[in-house]
């Protein structure tokens, strides 16, 4: 009887113990508590709704000070830039160190020395009038002995990037000593999504003056060559004197000279500068981009509609003080029931 009785029992007892999915095991809250848990939230996140409320007028019209400083310190930038344009080119001294550029960007200088092509380096890809090509950099041998400037000589076509496949020799790889007009710029900072340059490559996705001068075993100084589509016939080899028969000498008037091949006045046109792989320089212009005022309006903008939104909070009471709510709806309705 009671092994009957246990085998009996059992089953209830199993049945009991067993949690089932549609059974809400929490204990009830009373309505009473419900409510209180909502004012509880509704007062605080009113509460935090007030305080960004009053921080953001504060808060915009400091970033918007911010912007008018940052604006005057950009107008001044641009306007010295632009006055040391209208400058006449100078021979660069040698006492100039890369850290002086930056008080002296935009600044044009003329570079004597040769092009040592066989350092060339390419910064891109980048885009001229819907074609890809690259901008050429390379070291110039200065001849007064102040050692080596990287000169960003311009845009070069893709298919030109070899020194051999362009054509117009004595103006794309001009040989020998030349002189250059370029101006001194402070290359730009890296961005965020620009790579790592890969050691030994020659191509940088972005003008990484350090990374160059390590390469290239050369000072980080940075020039960038004016555009210029002139000819130079005075960049052009010069050929051998030939010998001059000796009945010659005893001649009163001396022998005719060659006239040059090229026209010093003859410009070429952009395409034509493409077509032949010599490198577009850059136009004398400065570049800076001065969104500042932009963002000056922006902020400033923020913080009077901000300021109005909360005179209007302020003036209506029920968002800040809910307990003056209840009060005026008592009163109100004692009007009406007394």
């Amino acid at each position: 009887m009671q092994r009957d009785r246990r085998n009996v029992a059992s089953p209830n007892r199993l049945y009991a113990t067993v949690k089932t999915d549609n059974i809400d095991w929490d204990p009830m809250k009373t309505s009473k508590q419900l409510i209180k848990g909502r004012e509880l939230e509704s007062k605080t996140s009113r509460r935090i709704f007030f305080g960004l409320l009053c921080l953001t007028p504060v808060v915009t019209f400091l970033l918007g000070c911010w912007q008018f400083q940052r604006l005057k310190w950009k107008n001044k930038l641009v306007a010295d830039c632009e006055d040391r344009l209208t400058y006449k080119p100078l021979p660069l001294p040698k006492s100039v160190t890369p850290d002086q550029v930056g008080d002296l960007e935009y600044r044009r200088v003329l570079l004597t020395g040769k092009f040592d092509y066989s350092r060339e380096v390419f910064v891109g890809p980048r885009l001229e009038n819907g074609q890809k090509g690259y901008l050429l950099i390379c070291p110039l041998i200065q001849s007064n002995g102040a050692g080596e400037v990287l000169v960003n000589r311009g845009w070069i076509r893709e298919d030109r990037v070899i020194p051999e496949s362009r054509r117009l020799q004595h103006l794309s790889c001009p040989q020998g000593e030349i002189t250059v007009e370029c101006l001194l710029r402070v290359p730009p900072s890296k961005g965020r999504f620009h790579m790592e340059h890969e050691q030994g490559s020659k191509l940088y996705t972005y003008l990484d003056l350090e990374a160059m001068a390590e390469e290239l075993h050369s000072r980080p100084l940075y020039a960038v060559v004016v555009q210029n589509f002139r000819d130079h016939p005075e960049w052009l080899p010069k050929k051998d004197q030939e010998s001059i028969p000796w009945w010659k000498f005893w001649a009163k008037s001396p022998p005719p000279q060659e006239t040059p091949a090229q026209d010093p006045d003859a410009e070429f046109s952009p395409l034509q500068f493409m077509n032949a792989g010599v490198p577009l320089g850059k136009a004398p212009t400065v570049d800076y981009t001065n969104n500042h005022l932009q963002y000056m309006v922006t902020w400033w903008g923020l913080c009077f509609i901000s300021t109005i939104l909360l005179r209007m909070v302020i003036k209506n009471s029920r968002v800040i003080n809910p307990k003056m709510e209840k009060t005026e709806k008592l009163k109100h309705a004692n009007k009406y029931l007394g």
